[in-house]
């Protein structure tokens, strides 16, 4: 019997891709968790305990999860846990894998494009170009394609740097390193 998981974390370590011919192709990184809870008596966010996996993805997951991923990018892991206790003559200790059968990014935290490989284009570049969709398939009920926000500037409802409620804590994914409110749409502006 396997434990199924779903861990959100950052990529600790640049992901590392392996291909040998007649075997599968491998990739693997550390990914870190922290926990973060609102403390009301400091009134702010903390962090609590870090874990830490190794994720390891095989075939065509780890194809694409090399091409895809960096270190310090927030994704989302879903796949099976192994716990293995390992020793060597001088320390012993345990290691926490996931076998992951999904990797993707974290959308709290930025924007990607999806571009899908199919088996006639084994190669995967480092920098993948979006796939072309016609207009009328990607509109949204509102006919906007899901950018009229971002289009008149204004940051659409839940988004990070959207209006709170007064008083209301803002979740952790609110706040630039510099301490300046961070808006959905000033991420997609930059990130164009």
């Amino acid at each position: 019997m396997s434990t199924t998981v779903t861990v959100i974390g950052t990529i600790a370590t640049d992901p590392r891709t392996t291909s040998a011919p007649g075997k599968a192709t491998f990739c693997t990184f550390r990914l870190a968790s922290t926990d973060r809870r609102f403390d009301r008596e400091q009134n702010l966010w903390v962090d609590g305990e870090t874990n830490w996996f190794t994720v390891n993805a095989f075939r065509s997951l780890a194809a694409h999860a090399g091409a895809s991923f960096m270190k310090g990018q927030r994704v989302v892991v879903h796949g099976r846990l192994r716990v293995r206790r390992w020793e060597t003559e001088e320390k012993s200790g345990t290691s926490v894998e996931i076998e992951a059968d999904a990797i993707g990014h974290d959308l709290r935290w930025g924007i990607t494009a999806f571009s899908r490989r199919t088996p006639a284009e084994p190669e995967i570049s480092d920098s993948p170009e979006p796939e072309t969709v016609d207009s009328s398939e990607s509109e949204t009920v509102d006919g906007s394609g899901g950018f009229a926000a971002a289009d008149s500037g204004a940051t659409p409802q839940g988004w990070p740097g959207a209006a709170a409620e007064t008083g209301a804590p803002q979740s952790p994914g609110t706040e630039s390193d510099g301490g300046a409110s961070v808006s959905g749409a000033s991420a997609l502006r930059s990130a164009a």
